[in-house]
Formats: C-alpha cells, sequence, structure tokens
C-alpha cells in the first residue's frame, strides 16, 4: 500500500527514480512500452530484486537525489515512525 501510494506520487520522475534504483536500463526500457502504471511497475521491480539490507534508506537517498528532486517524499515515506 505505500509503494502504491509513493507511485502515485512519483509522476514523470520515476525513470529517474528507477535509474538511481539501480534498475537496469533495459528494464526500465521495457516499464516504458508495457507498463500502464509505470512508476508502480518500476517500484515493484526494484522491491523485487533488490538486496539492499536498508531498502528505505536507498529509496531516501534516489529520491533525494538532485536529478529526482523530491526530498519531500523521501521524507514522507521514509521517515515515518513506527508506531
Amino acid at each position: 500500500p505505500e509503494l502504491d501510494e509513493l507511485a502515485g506520487k512519483i509522476g514523470a520522475k520515476w525513470e529517474r527514480l528507477g535509474c538511481r534504483l539501480r534498475i537496469k536500463q533495459e528494464v526500465l526500457d521495457d516499464i516504458k512500452t508495457n507498463a500502464d502504471d509505470k512508476p508502480k511497475e518500476m517500484l515493484l521491480r526494484w522491491i523485487d530484486t533488490t538486496n539492499s539490507t536498508t531498502p528505505y534508506k536507498q529509496l531516501y537517498n534516489a529520491l533525494c537525489h538532485v536529478r529526482v528532486g523530491r526530498n519531500n517524499l523521501a521524507k514522507d515515506f521514509c521517515c515515518k515512525e513506527i508506531t
């Protein structure tokens, strides 16, 4: 559910974010060609293939990268306090 909400807010920056998450270009090209919800598909492919032990930190850094510039989303989605 969180990734779905994030996907809805990424918008046109999905491909740049995918690059920062180290998704291969051929995978991004496949998403661009075939996926209806490109940001969501990119996030699902990333979460399914990442071997990061700290995926939220990786996502935070990618969202904050100067080429993505979505610091607000990084704080909203990666820094939530656990209650």
